[in-house]
């Protein structure tokens, strides 16, 4: 939970954070969610057989999203900065959840409506949703790993292969045109 105090009952303590994935400090320290949505979503794969019904072998695990709705009640101005800031920064944050903690999450978007009779707060509504990062591995490929039926041999390594000589080409005399080009030009 965002606050751990012993002293504290459980049940008035915070419930919902969004965290700072680096130094775990809450984001919007007084935030107060009207609900918590967390979408866990599968894809299932499918294929039509002979007979007309589909068959599924696999499935694919999309991204958890999350929709927050939250009322800014306290300096509205800046806790709103705040929130726009790892909005625009692309800050990797927590989200904390009652029942859960969902890692590597991102702010989507955060719509937000001004009203009149709302002047003392800001109602929010932030979209995250999780990110999945690559790092890129780089190696060298033996020939044999990529010659073969399906492999092409000009993608192996060509660090050990030394200095390469081209050779220079005669472009008129190796042109091929038709037989009508002599005849008009």
């Amino acid at each position: 939970m965002a606050q751990t105090d012993p002293q504290v009952i459980e049940a008035t303590q915070d419930l919902v954070a969004i965290l700072d994935a680096e130094s775990f400090l809450p984001v919007l320290s007084p935030l107060a969610p009207m609900r918590v949505t967390v979408r866990e979503v599968s894809r299932l794969t499918t294929w039509p057989v002979e007979d007309g019904t589909e068959r599924t072998d696999h499935r694919v695990i999309q991204p958890v999203e999350i929709e927050l709705p939250a009322l800014l009640t306290e300096s509205v101005r800046d806790q709103f900065e705040l929130l726009r800031q790892a909005y625009m920064a692309g800050t990797e944050v927590i989200v904390q959840t009652r029942v859960r903690s969902y890692p590597r999450m991102m702010i989507m978007e955060m719509p937000h409506d001004e009203t009149p009779d709302q002047m003392d707060a800001l109602a929010v509504a932030v979209h995250l949703r999780e990110i999945q990062t690559v790092e890129v591995q780089f190696g060298t490929l033996p020939p044999r790993k990529v010659s073969g039926p399906t492999g092409n041999p000009a993608q192996t390594d060509t660090v050990r292969k030394g200095t390469q000589q081209t050779t220079s080409s005669d472009a008129t005399t190796q042109r091929r045109a038709s037989v009508l080009y002599g005849i008009f030009n």
